[in-house]
């Protein structure tokens, strides 16, 4: 019988865990880098990390070295005992040394870590649905604001590798190369060897996949920025040389035209807390059973436009808006009350969750040749948010609002994202819309 999929992984990094630590050494940029980012994006120690698929603990005892308190999460139990007594030769401790796979977490609770590591497990999953699963459970296990870094190998990683090692591969493997750069697997040449498999990810394709398990993204980084496969010169050097070499390549990392070109991909990304707010705000108004429904900028990102979320704005009833600050009275920051300007009336009320602003409109109308004529939105969907349903408008009507308001280049934005029907129906006035 042969082994699972996460028992050949652990099998091959068990075979491999010396190896596998000394890999860092070798590749000086690629650990430079990553630790560069993890400085920049990281909250302050002691915050509490999870280094998930850290194989033998290069980062996480780096880390605890900083004052973190670094959970080490692997498949190789030969990978955790070795840095376990990595560890303790560095006389550190780590809080734990943990042995599973990242598609399941449910050993630790939610809202457990303030950052989640992924440098590893996510391109050995070699099935989209596992790889949405493990960022489903780092989504769960981070904080409201926590920080995921997650790393991918590039569609184009191994022509790389072998122009420069095996030139002579793409001629013998020509149907691997073909199901390499078709679907990004790259699947063992023989059932039982010891092999490096892994599914190879499209730089298009990382940013929008941790986006679809609820991260804002943050950046993308090419790790190995200008150097990869020609490196070995530049991670001889030391000192002034090296650190300039560090910061070039540091610098460059973000910039979309070499990450075709680099080995692997790191997603920096934060669990926003506008949905933890949002999922808990939706329940409480589904029992009370007050309508509502999200508009703007968290209705583009529900809808899965990659739109930065700064504050959330409900439109409801002025019955509506009022039941609201009834709910969350602890919340208030300025009172529900019949507010307007030169162009919008409604009863607004303003609130604080955590840091999060909330604005209610209820009864929005818009001035309109001196007269108040409604102009909330009339469309509605359903959008899951983390188990909770929550009522959003159309995102085709969010690009009329958008257009309509000059903010064109949002619209844009959007319009990939919209449904050619639902916009033709709005369009033709087959479905009136207050927006317009």
């Amino acid at each position: 019988m042969g082994k699972s999929p996460s028992g050949e992984i652990a099998y091959y990094y068990d075979q491999q865990a010396e190896k596998e630590w000394e890999r860092l050494e070798r590749h000086r940029t690629e650990f430079a880098v990553t630790m560069r980012s993890l400085a920049e994006h990281l909250p302050p120690a002691p915050a509490r990390v999870l280094d998930c698929g850290g194989g033998p603990g290069r980062y996480a005892i780096e880390l605890a070295r900083q004052g973190y308190e670094v959970t080490l999460f692997d498949l190789s139990p030969e990978c955790l005992r070795l840095a376990e007594k990595k560890a303790a030769d560095a006389d550190l401790t780590l809080v734990g040394y943990e042995q599973g796979t990242a598609t399941d977490l449910t050993r630790f609770p939610d809202e457990a870590f303030d950052a989640v590591l992924l440098l590893g497990p996510l391109y050995h999953l070699l099935e989209e649905e596992d790889r949405r699963q493990a960022l489903a459970e780092a989504h769960r296990v981070l904080k409201p604001s926590g920080v995921l870094f997650a790393a991918f190998i590039s569609r184009y990683a191994i022509p790389r590798y072998v122009a420069v090692h095996e030139p002579t591969w793409p001629r013998e493997q020509k149907d691997r190369l073909e199901m390499l750069l078709t679907t990004g697997r790259l699947p063992p040449r023989q059932k039982d060897g010891l092999e490096f498999t892994a599914h190879f990810d499209h730089p298009s394709e990382v940013g929008p996949l941790c986006q679809s398990a609820g991260f804002e993204v943050l950046t993308i980084l090419g790790v190995e920025g200008l150097v990869d496969q020609i490196e070995t010169e530049v991670n001889a050097q030391s000192g002034e040389t090296w650190e300039a070499w560090v910061n070039l390549n540091y610098r460059v990392a973000p910039d979309s035209a070499i990450q075709g070109c680099t080995a692997h991909l790191l997603v920096i990304a934060a669990k926003p807390p506008w949905r933890t707010t949002l999922s808990r705000i939706a329940r409480q108004l589904d029992e009370a059973g007050v309508a509502y429904k999200v508009v703007g900028g968290a209705a583009a990102a529900l809808h899965g436009v990659s739109v930065p979320v700064k504050d959330l704005d409900l439109e409801t009833d002025a019955k509506g808006a009022y039941r609201f600050q009834s709910l969350f009275p602890d919340h208030v920051v300025e009172p529900v009350a019949q507010r307007k300007s030169e162009i919008y009336r409604s009863h607004l009320g303003r609130f604080d969750f955590d840091g999060v602003t909330v604005e209610v409109m209820g009864d929005l109308c818009r001035r309109e040749a001196g007269d108040w004529v409604p102009t909330a939105t009339t469309t509605e969907s359903i959008v899951d948010l983390d188990g909770a349903p929550v009522c959003v408008s159309w995102l085709e009507e969010e690009v009329l609002a958008y257009i309509r308001r000059g903010r064109l280049e949002r619209a844009a934005l959007c319009l990939p994202h919209c449904d050619r029907d639902r916009m033709l129906t709005l369009l033709r006035g087959e479905r009136k819309v207050g927006v317009l």
